[in-house]
């Protein structure tokens, strides 16, 4: 029994805003799918994160439909559960749902840890299946011993060294017992050992995503076959090359990122992206030759990042979406704590969300029936008005005043120079 292990293809996401990003992650995930076809494998387990956000854009229904049901047609079963960017933060039904409804998704685990039986060539295997929103609940699984298991789920562990404050849990709290534990949410590959000599794997995300994640990109291919699993690492061929440069001196610079860019195209990938952290130059003058290699199709695009803007620079590798960080804001509070009335903050909500008759006719009758209470409501929200107004009267008065002291001092070193 071979199985290909998946995850973090984040379909959907379009990083900086570039098409051409959004065709690399559809292009690298149904390569995935090839190569699931070609090794011939018997489940293609993703382990969180298929989409990008809980609302993806259509074209991504599209790709995983059309990719999946290759799958489908050569009886390859999928497992799938969801990860924090595959699950709505409100009323809504994860894209997941989508795919298990129109068939092209086997076992999935989206709000509760399932368990799922599958049985390929007389060899039957036992998932357990814990999405992002379980993750805290896998110390207390309990194993069937009479079952070979394995584990999927969504979370980033405390050994991977990252801060302590984004970790899930402990390697040493996963149960003894599984064959293979198949993980994502980390987007780097990674092995570690479980507590019995377990493989634990992260597979890494099949694009990049950010700046420190550059690197090779790869699937895990699981052979189930024995007792004894072993894994090994295919990479994705199809991943956006990098160029990644520090440089001071523009010539060189520019040698560099031709050299290097020249020596990927030849070996037939796609054309890189340049990103250059500079020291002391001038950004613009390196810009102009840059956009000359972008349009001599040397180059399919580039990021210049000041040397001490390296480490917090997030223009190129952000894959949250402004929706996306919308939907982690509590809405419902914030409009609580400002009209001091819940209740009539849920009508409101409700009406913007799932705007209908008889929702509207119940807001107009709250309304009426609690008029004394809703002047209140308006000396609250005036109150809070005229307090961010005089704030940002209070600003722009400072700004104006900094703005005036900036003239005056360069006009007097204009004076001094004359």
């Amino acid at each position: 029994m071979l199985a290909l292990h998946v995850s973090d293809t984040h379909l959907g996401a379009t990083p900086s805003g570039l098409l051409f990003r959004a065709r690399d992650i559809y292009e690298v995930f149904l390569e995935t799918i090839d190569i699931a076809l070609k090794e011939r494998v018997d489940i293609y387990i993703h382990s969180g994160d298929f989409f990008n956000t809980p609302n993806p854009p259509p074209e991504s229904y599209v790709v995983a439909y059309r990719g999946l049901k290759k799958l489908k047609d050569r009886n390859i079963r999928v497992v799938a559960i969801a990860g924090q960017h595959d699950l709505p933060k409100r009323y809504a039904l994860s894209p997941l749902t989508i795919l298990k409804d129109v068939g092209v998704l086997d076992y999935v685990a989206i709000d509760s840890i399932a368990v799922h039986s599958v049985e390929v060539g007389g060899r039957k295997i036992q998932f357990v299946c814990v999405p992002f929103n379980q993750r805290q609940k896998i110390p207390t699984l309990s194993i069937q011993k009479e079952f070979k298991s394995i584990l999927v789920a969504h979370l980033l562990l405390k050994e991977l060294g990252i801060p302590s404050s984004e970790a899930d849990i402990s390697l040493d709290l996963i149960p003894a017992g599984f064959m293979y534990v198949a993980l994502g949410d980390y987007h780097i590959k990674t092995v570690l050992r479980g507590r019995d000599g377990v493989p634990v794997v992260y597979p890494g995300a099949t694009e990049v995503h950010k700046v420190n994640e550059y690197g090779k990109k790869f699937v895990a291919l699981v052979d189930l076959s024995t007792d004894e699993v072993k894994v090994n690492f295919i990479e994705l061929a199809s991943v956006r090359p990098w160029v990644i440069l520090r440089c001071g001196d523009v010539k060189q610079c520019l040698n560099d990122v031709i050299e290097n860019s020249k020596s990927i195209t030849s070996s037939g990938r796609k054309k890189p992206i340049a990103y250059v952290v500079v020291d002391k130059l001038r950004a613009e003058a390196i810009a102009r030759y840059l956009e000359e290699l972008v349009l001599k199709n040397l180059i399919e695009h580039y990021y210049i990042v000041h040397r001490e803007e390296e480490e917090r620079d997030s223009r190129t590798v952000n894959i949250e979406t402004y929706a996306e960080k919308l939907e982690h804001i509590d809405v419902e509070k914030i409009l609580s704590d400002l009209i001091g009335d819940r209740k009539l903050a849920l009508y409101i909500l409700n009406i913007i969300e799932n705007p209908s008759k008889q929702i509207a006719e119940e807001l107009i009758e709250y309304i009426r029936s609690n008029i004394d209470n809703l002047r209140d409501v308006e000396q609250r929200i005036r109150s809070v008005l005229s307090l961010t107004s005089s704030k940002t009267s209070n600003e722009s008065s400072l700004l104006k005043k900094t703005e005036q002291q900036n003239i005056r001092k360069s006009q007097a070193s204009r004076e001094k120079l004359f």
